[in-house]
This record gives C-alpha cells, sequence and structure tokens, in this order.
C-alpha cells in the first residue's frame, strides 16, 4: 500500500477508501501528476490512468459524485476514521439480513438501510454517514441495482465474504487500540487473484437457491418454497456474521468435532458473533455430516450445484434433490427452536406473573 498520508488524513473516512480511490483524490484534488503517483505507488503511469478514468465513471452514480466532489486538501480528524470501522461493520451487518437494501436520495445527508418484511411492509434499520456509504460502494461491497431518483443498493458476493474479516478487524482494533488503522482495515482487502471460481461471486450472478426457487415441480409448484429458501438465507447470514473459514463446516462425521467450534464461541465478546456461531452449529449438527455439506457448499459458499456434485461424486442433477431434502429439514429446525423460544419467554412470563401475585398477597392486609 502506497504512502499517500495527504490524502488518508483528507477527509473524515477517506483512509478506509481503496487504494484506487485515494489515487485518484491524490490527482483529481491535489493535482498531483500521475507520474509522481505511479513512482510512489511502484507501477506504471498508464495503470493510474486507467484508475483515474475508472473513478470518473463511477461519479455518474450520485452519491459516490457526492462524496468524492466533497474531499478537499483540509485535514480531517484521525479519531473518524476508528469511529468508522465501527460504522462500516454495523453497516454490513445490517446489509448482510435476508431483503436488506441502502436507500440513498440525492440532496440527504444520510443514507438509510432498510430491509422488507412481511407483504412488502418496510422497517427501517439505520441510517449511515454518506462517506460510509461511499466505503461501501467504492470497495464494490454493495452494488447498485436500481432507482433514479432513488437508489438503491444491495449487498454484493464481495460483501458477504468479507464480512467475517470485517468483524475480525474491529476485533483486532479493539485489542489494539493504538494501532495504525490502515494497517488494521488493510486485512480486509479482497484478493482477486487468489478468489474460488467454483463460487458464484459478483453482483451479476446469483445464489443456487436463487436459481432453484425460479423453478417448477410437475405439479406446477416452486420446485423451493419460500420457506425454504428463508431457511437457507438464514443459515448464510448467521455463517457469515460468525465468520466461519469455508473449511470448518465440512468433511466432519462425529460430532465431537464441532465442540471446538463451540468452545471457541464461548470466549467470545461479541454477543451477536457468539449467538451466530452456535446457532450456525446447532443447525448443522441437526442436518448430520452428508445433508449439511451440501448446504454449506450450496447456501454458505454459493458454491454451484454442478461443482457440489462434482466434488462429492454424485451422478448429474442429483445436487438439487438433496439440496431440498436439507432444507426441508432445516426449515424444520428453525420452527422447532421458534417454538422453543416462545415456550421460554412464555415460561418467563408465567413466572413473573406468578411472583408479582406472591408479593401482591404478601401485602395485602390480613382481615381481622
Amino acid at each position: 500500500m502506497t504512502d499517500l498520508q495527504h490524502v488518508e488524513n483528507r477527509h473524515g473516512l477517506t483512509a478506509l477508501f481503496p487504494e484506487e480511490a485515494r489515487r485518484y483524490l491524490a490527482h483529481t484534488a491535489d493535482g498531483r501528476p500521475l507520474r509522481d503517483i505511479a513512482r510512489e505507488a511502484g507501477c506504471h503511469p498508464s495503470t493510474i490512468l486507467r484508475q483515474v478514468r475508472k473513478l470518473e465513471t463511477l461519479r455518474d452514480d450520485p452519491l459516490i459524485d457526492r462524496v468524492l466532489g466533497a474531499c478537499t486538501s483540509e485535514p480531517g480528524d484521525p479519531d473518524k476514521n476508528f469511529t468508522g470501522i465501527d460504522a462500516v461493520v454495523d453497516a454490513m451487518r445490517n446489509l448482510a439480513q435476508s431483503r436488506a437494501m441502502l436507500l440513498y436520495r440525492e440532496g440527504v445527508s444520510q443514507a438509510a438501510i432498510v430491509k422488507t418484511v412481511g407483504e412488502g411492509d418496510t422497517i427501517v434499520l439505520g441510517a449511515i454517514d454518506l462517506n460510509v456509504a461511499a466505503v461501501l460502494v467504492l470497495r464494490n461491497w454493495i452494488a447498485a441495482e436500481g432507482g433514479t431518483a432513488l437508489k438503491r443498493y444491495r449487498i454484493t458476493e464481495d460483501g458477504r465474504s468479507v464480512l467475517p474479516k470485517l468483524v475480525a478487524a474491529q476485533d483486532a482494533r479493539a485489542s489494539r487500540p493504538n494501532g495504525d488503522l490502515l494497517r488494521v482495515f488493510s486485512v480486509v482487502e479482497t484478493d482477486r487473484r487468489s478468489r474460488d471460481r467454483s463460487q458464484s461471486s459478483g453482483p451479476g450472478c446469483e445464489s443456487p437457491l436463487t436459481a432453484l426457487a425460479r423453478r417448477r415441480g410437475i405439479d406446477g409448484k416452486p420446485f423451493l418454497p419460500p420457506e425454504f429458501v428463508s431457511a437457507g438465507d438464514r443459515l448464510q447470514e448467521d455463517f457469515a456474521i460468525a465468520g466461519f473459514a469455508a473449511s470448518d463446516l465440512l468433511d466432519w462425521d462425529q460430532p465431537e468435532a464441532l465442540q471446538p467450534l463451540y468452545d471457541t464461541a464461548v470466549n467470545m465478546t461479541d454477543s451477536r458473533r457468539r449467538e451466530a456461531v452456535e446457532r450456525t452449529l446447532d443447525a448443522i449438527k441437526e442436518l448430520g455430516p452428508g445433508l449439511s455439506e451440501v448446504v454449506v457448499r450450496c447456501c454458505c459458499l454459493r458454491e454451484g450445484l454442478e461443482m457440489t456434485e462434482k466434488r462429492l461424486g454424485w451422478s448429474a442433477r442429483s445436487g438439487k434433490i438433496v439440496l431440498r431434502i436439507a432444507l426441508q429439514r432445516l426449515t424444520l429446525f428453525y420452527a422447532r427452536a421458534q417454538v422453543r423460544e416462545c415456550m421460554m419467554i412464555g415460561l418467563a412470563a408465567s413466572h413473573a406473573s406468578d411472583q408479582s401475585d406472591a408479593v401482591s398477597k404478601e401485602r395485602r392486609p390480613k382481615r381481622q
């Protein structure tokens, strides 16, 4: 990473921008020649020129245009950068939820993260600074989905895959409060050269669940009912928040093999991450070694069905049947878990009511 300190401290969260964006600002806002930036970056000037042109194209997006246009040479407050990491992590966690999106209207001072529930009802998950939203767009963790006056953005596959690293970077920064921000945040850079090409990626690709949900059976009904898709999305969301590595939940044959992961969760300080780890492990244990592997590969790792069939040595077109069976069992698991939670809430409320009645009886004056 090049040493563009005069750009890194320029404006609030600019230090969290990708390298290409900071080089663009060094050229356009500071007026530095392309050759100087290339010499400092250790690359050819034509590389910097391509990056500048790419950022100019991205400025067709009103959100990016507003944020980059507001960057000046005035020094920013370094403390805002540390706060920015927390804001980025919180925003990514909200956007990783099923049917969540970021909304931006030109002229407003903040972007909103909303989630669609039920029959089109919308709830607001939070509001974020426009600089935070620009960080997510410039790093391709969210991508524009449509809209004219009201722009919509959804999380990309790059964003979902980087969320566990973001959480790890946040934990690392918490344990090293005086550490270098750029060194901590650089762990979440996406290495496109080492990406597993067997996985669906990019805004134009879709998960196996999305493709199967559009198919119809011989009875004309969807091959995957909505509750099956919701169960797969819920597992994927917990998997991302928990921060599992790709191989953590694969190739296990006994429940005891998952115990070290349970033990790791006990020592986690982040309660949300700890609960996500435990929910994921409970679901995986319920499915068993065979069914859990196909669900993890297709739902959590976004691996294509054909690749999954080859890896597991199955016959062609058998993967979708096994995946449907696994999702059916996963749906039942979540339904039973919800019933248990409701029963526990009911028992707690009943116990509190009994205690209240007992106290009121003690305080009631006795009749002579």
